[in-house]
């Protein structure tokens, strides 16, 4: 899981921005939404322009570099922050906890696909080391590349991925397996928006022209149905055509329609977001940051889309402006956070104790701090 992060240089993050996940808080009630001590599911808010979807992309960075998908062009076109100079780096660094050990992951990058240093250590030790600015000599710790050649002067490759994706690690021993660990977690990172149909999302592989076949080669269409009729949206749906053409439609008597063709806005975003949580809860993603989630929703609708996503095994962060989700009916008061010129957890900003009786979008509308 991910436990703390720290960015600069990147977008609106001039100086080194901070965000821990780490609590030392003992709540005794929705403890689901922590696990080892550190959030798992996460609500953050903040003024717009402040940087939600920002972070959320900056956290999402380490997947630009390690994962064998190509780099959105919309994120390398706006990558560093106005303020660098021509020769700056956009620096990132990532504690990860997987069980009782800890991977901390360190680089510098001068565009999205290029990195320049790069530290791995795990449990505090100097596993992988690379810095071009020196030597394009990789040192490299780990069972398994004793016969990697550590020279990488024809190749940009990071150093992660070129131990990820040309050695054969000795799993027996430790210190590699929770590198293995480490890299299947990035490989499990998405970032995603339910505003649009076709963009906005990042980490993961997506045709967003199969929304409809994803769902139906799942067996989920009617659970997909059973979801919208839970939301509000009262439908019977089916399928029409054959092959790759078999496509989700609205029934109607003696009438279908395409789902993607008589969705509503909200609707659609709907589609979106189950196509994307059928990936949370089949195990198949680690780590979920979504961006304005529900953008599009009532606020009871909003809540049940807390509460499913509660439920998966994968570490998610939402943003949202919606202030009648900040409840201690879903998460608790650390799993609520203000972004502004830093990190603000909400129980740090009330001089009391909250109990779950407490009204949190109370407190917070009464909140006075300098930011």
């Amino acid at each position: 899981m991910l436990e703390n992060f720290s960015v600069k240089g990147f977008r609106n993050f001039k100086d080194w921005y901070h965000f821990n996940l780490k609590t030392q808080k003992n709540y005794e009630f929705n403890s689901d939404s922590i696990k080892n001590g550190i959030v798992n599911t996460s609500i953050i808010y903040g003024k717009n322009g402040c940087g939600k979807s920002n972070l959320g992309l900056a956290i999402l960075d380490i997947t630009c570099h390690v994962n064998d998908i190509p780099v959105n062009p919309i994120l390398s076109a706006n990558y560093f922050n106005g303020y660098l100079k021509g020769d700056g780096l956009a620096e990132f660094k990532y504690i990860f906890q997987f069980e009782e050990s800890r991977v901390e992951y360190s680089y510098g990058k001068s565009s999205a696909a290029d990195t320049i240093y790069e530290t791995v250590k795990i449990n505090g030790v100097n596993i992988v080391e690379l810095d071009r600015r020196k030597s394009n000599d990789l040192s490299v710790s780990l069972r398994g590349t004793e016969t990697l050649n550590k020279n990488l002067t024809d190749s940009p490759i990071s150093a992660v991925k070129y131990i990820k994706s040309n050695s054969v690690l000795d799993l027996s021993d430790k210190t590699s397996a929770l590198f293995k660990t480490f890299t299947d977690f990035i490989s499990g990172m998405v970032f995603f928006r339910t505003l649009t149909q076709n963009a906005d999302y990042h980490g993961q592989q997506r045709d967003t022209n199969k929304l409809s076949k994803e769902i139906i080669d799942s067996g989920k269409v009617n659970d997909f149905e059973n979801f919208l009729n839970d939301a509000g949206v009262n439908c019977s749906l089916g399928t029409s055509g054959q092959g790759n053409e078999k496509r989700i439609v609205f029934k109607y008597d003696n009438y279908n329609i395409d789902f993607t063709i008589a969705a509503s806005t909200g609707t659609m975003s709907l589609g979106i977001f189950y196509y994307w949580w059928l990936k949370l809860d089949s195990g198949n993603l680690t780590f979920a940051y979504i961006d304005e989630f529900d953008a599009y929703y009532h606020y009871t609708l909003s809540k049940l889309v807390v509460k499913k996503l509660i439920d998966v095994n994968c570490q998610t962060m939402l943003t949202t402006h919606n202030l009648s989700i900040m409840t201690n009916d879903l998460l608790r008061p650390d799993c609520y956070f203000i972004l502004a010129d830093k990190q603000y957890p909400f129980h740090e900003l009330v001089d009391k104790d909250l109990r779950k009786a407490h009204n949190l979008e109370k407190i917070y509308k009464g909140l006075k701090y300098e930011a």
